[in-house]
């Protein structure tokens, strides 16, 4: 019997993840600290893995990184630049280490890790062709970045040629851009005091538009990976590294080896007690699995790798002033409180606002305007208030009490019971969420139009050229209006149309992310578009009128992954008419196209995959893995759009409706024939 209350709060966990992964990624606008993230995080894990009868088929942790700026060229990674899942105490590295065992299920020798310290700077990746530094780039997203060849030219530790009589014909090498601490100070006080922390300072001089202004600040590079690995006859990531430094590269004089989370946990302790003699800023170690083989097996989930976690350090904290409690209206209507603060220095970075995450966590730390407060900064995230110092709070406020209404609009603030956060209910008249839609169908993971910013926006809204997504293709008609706005002219007004135009031409999945439908982010997105095999057979859908038609329906909750909230949160979008007419009007502006397959052509590119029973040689995860690397859809259930079932020991149910739909059956063995063609 599944416990319906625990299940209740796994979803509510689960939807504020995805509440505060939207801020973070989507809106740029982060509402909780890295430490309180990552918090519950662990605890969404935990629960789950406590109580494995309880599915939970939303995944919200699959978001990789920023966005690159549109003031530099476009870059697309060969080989995603992923981020890493966090680990708070040994209890996490327990963890991390069982998974890793889990899935390499065949696997009984000891667990090598890589260790080095994960520095606090702007990560980039170069580019070697025949040994010759060829392209430098930002992280971006992690899929796409920004160029900055001419910036990371400058750049003294970064070799213009690989130090080597044979290198590989192309490399991407990773890296962290840095300033050390000494040259930091050195650097501020010749310029005013104009940098916040190191961090800043590397990340504002690597990313100038005038080189020669890079060429003054003392940046520094240190590699901590790589991308794409050809013709490498190294079996370890220690290996590879050391062959790196041969090359000219840089390394870090910290990295070593190990083979025990003992091991981990001492050389952890030993670097927070030298932290301060370290020459640039640290926020953490990395470990990563040593045998390189391994990883490629491992692979990665979501956003992160498997086989890498990083270990972060305590947060730093300070006293100030909380001076007002404002509230902010998020795209999806979310109410969330932002306390301003009386200014204040936290580990050299200047803090004058703090999230108050939400309303149950004003109440229950008796958070008020005016009070004496312990502000904690964990990393390069905005800043929380961990506690209120009542003892210093002599004469305190009244209680501060959440929004009836919307402040923007007026309407009726409601709560939702499996949600923790709070709404405006003026969801299409409120002025708050018009914007933040709009701003999230031009951001950088969905139509990414390039000079059509939040600055852009909330400009064109007040002036009424944009109420709607489709306005947007309209502002061409606008030309005398825009042209004779203040800092806008005939040349930028060209410009932007130009830029509106490159990219009507979009994917499926980017269209549907970009709708900005609440449940429904860049993974779910591409859920979704998997179910259409054309565009008409999307536009035919928008066009009937109800509800979705139960084959499509069906097939939904056949993609595995995709859950009921946001199928349920896809359909109710389209049965608003407004919204349907809207998405038929924008299908006339933009070319939308259905995302084809870009891994690996086989035998099974397109096919609709399950695996049922228990596998001998393979997890079940490693498993649907190798599918998805090979092109095909794995699915959770079977029906008549299943293509194999690959049957394992003690297969049950499914098996016997397999067989009953006439769909092909497979063993385990044959599947690792195909996986190996």
């Amino acid at each position: 019997m599944i416990d319906q209350n625990l299940k209740k709060k796994l979803e509510k966990i689960s939807s504020e993840i995805s509440y505060h992964n939207d801020l973070y990624y989507n809106k740029d606008n982060p509402g909780i600290a890295d430490a309180d993230y990552d918090l519950l995080v662990s605890e969404f894990k935990e629960l789950l893995k406590n109580n494995p009868s309880i599915i939970i088929k939303n995944n919200p942790l699959n978001i990789i990184g920023g966005v690159a700026s549109e003031l530099f060229t476009k870059f697309n990674h060969p080989t995603p630049m992923l981020s890493l899942d966090n680990a708070m105490n040994v209890n996490d590295l327990v963890n991390f280490e069982k998974k890793i065992n889990n899935f390499l299920k065949d696997y009984d020798d000891q667990i090598e890790y890589s260790i080095e310290p994960k520095i606090d700077g702007l990560s980039i990746n170069l580019i070697y062709i025949k040994g010759k530094l060829n392209i430098g780039a930002t992280r971006g997203n992690g899929q796409i970045g920004e160029v900055i060849t001419s910036n990371v030219l400058t750049i003294k530790d970064i070799p213009k040629k690989l130090k080597t009589k044979s290198p590989p014909d192309k490399i991407e090498i990773r890296g962290e851009v840095f300033i050390a601490k000494s040259d930091f100070q050195e650097l501020n006080n010749t310029n005013s005091g104009q940098f916040a922390n190191p961090r800043n300072a590397a990340a504002g001089s690597l990313r100038q538009l005038d080189s020669s202004i890079t060429a003054k600040r003392p940046l520094r590079f240190i590699s901590h990976g790589f991308g794409n690995l050809e013709s490498s006859t190294n079996k370890t990531y220690y290996s590879q590294m050391k062959e790196f430094k041969k090359w000219g590269i840089p390394i870090s004089p910290y990295l070593k080896t190990c083979s025990s989370i003992k091991s981990l946990e001492e050389f952890y302790n030993d670097i927070n007690k030298e932290r301060s003699n370290i020459p640039y800023d640290i926020d953490g170690l990395v470990y990563k699995i040593n045998d390189l083989n391994l990883q490629r097996r491992l692979g990665s989930v979501g956003k992160a790798p498997r086989w890498a976690i990083a270990h972060k350090f305590e947060s730093e904290s300070a006293e100030t002033i909380l001076e007002k409690i404002d509230v902010q209206i998020g795209r999806t209507g979310s109410v969330t409180p932002v306390a301003r603060l009386r200014p204040l220095n936290i580990g050299g970075v200047l803090v004058s606002n703090a999230t108050l995450h939400n309303f149950d966590e004003i109440e229950k730390k008796d958070i008020r305007e005016g009070d004496r407060v312990i502000v904690e900064r964990a990393g390069d995230v905005i800043p929380h208030i961990i506690e209120v110092i009542k003892s210093k709070n002599k004469k305190r406020s009244n209680s501060y009490k959440a929004p009836k209404k919307c402040p923007i609009c007026g309407s009726k603030i409601v709560v939702d019971d499996e949600e923790v956060v709070i709404r405006c209910s003026g969801t299409y008249k409120c002025e708050a969420q018009i914007v933040g839609r709009l701003k999230h169908y031009v951001s950088r993971n969905a139509l990414d139009i390039e000079g059509l910013g939040d600055k852009q926006i909330n400009l064109f809204f007040r002036k009424g050229f944009i109420k709607k997504y489709s306005d947007i293709y309209l502002l061409k008609d606008k030309s005398r209006e825009i042209a004779n706005l203040e800092g806008w002219g005939e040349l930028s007004f060209n410009n932007l149309i130009n830029a509106i135009n490159d990219k009507r031409r979009i994917s499926l999945s980017k269209f549907i992310y970009a709708l900005g439908i609440r449940f429904v982010g860049e993974k779910n997105a591409k859920a979704i578009s998997l179910v259409f095999k054309n565009t008409k057979q999307f536009k035919d859908m928008i066009a009937v009128k109800g509800k979705l038609s139960n084959e499509i329906f069906e097939l939904m909750q056949n993609i595995d992954g995709l859950g009921p909230k946001a199928i349920e949160s896809f359909n109710e979008y389209l049965n608003y008419e407004d919204n349907k007419k809207e998405v038929i009007d924008l299908l006339e502006f933009c070319e939308v196209y259905v995302d084809k397959v870009t891994t690996k052509n086989s035998s099974i590119s397109g096919k609709t995959i399950l695996f049922t029973g228990t596998l001998k040689d393979m997890s079940r995860a490693e498993a649907k893995s190798q599918a998805e690397n090979l092109g095909a859809n794995v699915v959770s259930s079977v029906s008549k759009s299943t293509d194999i079932l690959v049957s394992g020991e003690k297969s049950g149910s499914k098996l016997s409706k397999a067989r009953d739909l006439g769909v092909k059956v497979i063993t385990e063995d044959e599947w690792i024939s195909i996986f190996k063609e």
